[in-house]
């Protein structure tokens, strides 16, 4: 999502591999991730701290980023990923528009937690983000077996580094073919820039959360 989309979609609730475990130890927000792929991948970080990381996880591998305290501010965050060895911050940067996107906002409106899995740049792993200790909060996931079957004109293949597949439209404010057709394969993921209505989640600040990268 572009960052005033983000802002906008998180204005409307709040007024927003690998397995990512967010939780707050010591006042501090933790993620840790394991890749569930079975190839090595790049997990990219970046916070509104301005905080960002490239971090190598192997098939099975553990990774560890540490994120702002959210009782000092309001901390957000994006997770992505990309296959390969090469840990590399422009190579994050230059994967990010070619990927899906787990975000969060941790400790915002009533000691809430919002989160959501974002297509509206392109779809290149599955993503599940799993809520810890508290069964009530919603789980949310996007699987897209085969990409290259999916991937039809107008979208199309990015090839590396992300090896997604591009949401040509995914910057228009209204649905058109081509971002049903990331709705349809992926319905609890905002596709275009106002298809949030159902897409936010909710869930009390200080549980942890799994974010699993799955691939097929």
């Amino acid at each position: 999502m572009k960052n005033a989309v983000r802002i906008a979609a998180l204005a409307l609730l709040i007024s927003v591999l690998s397995c990512f475990v967010i939780g707050s130890v010591d006042g501090t927000v933790v993620f840790n991730g394991t890749n569930q792929c079975p190839y090595n991948i790049i997990v990219c970080y970046t916070d509104s701290a301005a905080t960002s990381a490239s971090i190598f996880a192997a098939a099975g591998g553990s990774v560890a980023v540490q994120s702002p305290d959210p009782q000092v501010s309001l901390a957000s965050a994006q997770i992505w990923a990309y296959p390969g060895s090469n840990v590399s911050l422009s190579d994050c940067v230059s994967a990010k528009p070619q990927a899906d996107l787990a975000e969060f906002t941790i400790n915002s409106s009533n000691n809430t937690d919002f989160y959501l899995i974002s297509n509206v740049n392109a779809y290149n792993f599955g993503i599940t983000i799993n809520p810890q200790g508290n069964d009530s909060c919603p789980t949310p996931s996007c699987s897209i077996p085969n990409i290259t079957n999916f991937c039809q004109e107008p979208n199309f293949l990015t090839g590396p580094l992300g090896d997604g597949c591009y949401n040509t439209a995914g910057s228009n404010v209204s649905p058109t073919p081509g971002t049903m057709a990331f709705a349809n394969a992926c319905p609890d993921a905002v596709s275009y820039l106002t298809d949030v209505t159902g897409k936010i989640f909710a869930c009390p600040t200080g549980h942890n959360y799994e974010v699993v990268f799955s691939c097929s």
